[in-house]
């Protein structure tokens, strides 16, 4: 289906719609004015942190040049023009923070996308749901670039180097339904040649850590078939490798599985181990007659 025909799609679904609407000239301008405010609070932003930087240059820093326009996409709707502060020179060295050198995309956007991609809607589904964002529809090869830089910075999260171990660990494994592409393929009724797919049981293998100032964060999490003692081995191996200093542990709340107690105990020699009172109250209710 060619984009033309997508939007006409999409606003004749919308016109049948039976939600009531903001009159569109009221809704329009609306969508107009969130956009105006979300482009002047990030050209704020980059200037302030252009300023920041020449501030922490040693020598003589470069001089600012003008501004540069960039189309971004956001999560309240595409900016056409958005004014990049350049510099004279140096601008490929600098360390770029609010947006990334050519990033199309805020953040914010690709984590809402992520949220839809995982939750199973096709790249067909993402076209649809990102139109009323972004008042145009992207082509299916676009939408493939943005859940490919969704994967891309999955991965790279999770090979960041731990600047501080923690003292406590909480570690669970979530098991959710997940849908994977088979080998077979069907028709559909226009015709085109569709990749069955199935959802299939699998476990999230999470590590969160807890730091002496009551903050926490999430240090890393993989999908596998089983809670086996190998699995969390190997999960605990990688964090180990990414700076986790393993007798700095001295507490991980857990449940009870036995493949993850084998493996906390080859892992973290002074860790003791707390069972998690949520699965404690659920070990109960099944003992617990209700009136």
């Amino acid at each position: 289906m060619k984009i033309e025909q997508k939007e006409e799609q999409i606003l004749r679904i919308k016109q049948a719609s039976f939600a009531s609407r903001l009159n569109e000239a009221l809704e329009k301008e609306l969508h107009s004015a969130v956009v105006a405010t979300v482009q002047a609070t990030l050209e704020a932003a980059l200037v302030e942190e252009v300023e920041s930087h020449l501030s922490q240059v040693s020598g003589e820093p470069p001089r600012r040049s003008g501004y540069y326009q960039r189309r971004l996409n956001t999560q309240y709707g595409t900016i056409e023009a958005l004014s990049m502060p350049k510099l004279r020179h140096s601008n490929g060295q600098r360390e770029w923070q609010i947006l990334q050198r050519y990033e199309r995309s805020l953040c914010h956007l690709l984590d809402y996308a992520s949220y839809l991609y995982v939750l199973g809607l096709s790249r067909r589904d993402l076209q649809e749901a990102l139109y009323f964002l972004l008042q145009n529809v992207l082509s299916l090869s676009a939408v493939n670039r943005v859940t490919l830089r969704v994967k891309e910075r999955m991965a790279s999260y999770r090979q960041t180097p731990l600047a501080q171990s923690p003292t406590i660990l909480l570690v669970d494994g979530v098991w959710v339904d997940i849908c994977y592409k088979l080998d077979e393929f069907k028709t559909d009724r226009a015709g085109h040649q569709r990749q069955c797919r199935a959802v299939e049981e699998r476990v999230i293998l999470a590590v969160m850590a807890v730091y002496p100032d009551g903050s926490h964060a999430l240090l890393h999490y993989t999908i596998s078939q089983a809670e086996a003692c190998d699995g969390w081995l190997k999960r605990f191996d990688e964090l180990i490798q990414r700076g986790l200093d393993a007798h700095a542990v001295q507490l991980i709340v857990s449940d009870g599985a036995k493949g993850l107690l084998e493996a906390m105990a080859q892992r973290f020699p002074n860790a003791q181990q707390q069972r998690c009172i949520t699965h404690k109250v659920r070990g109960m209710e099944s003992k617990l007659a209700f009136q």
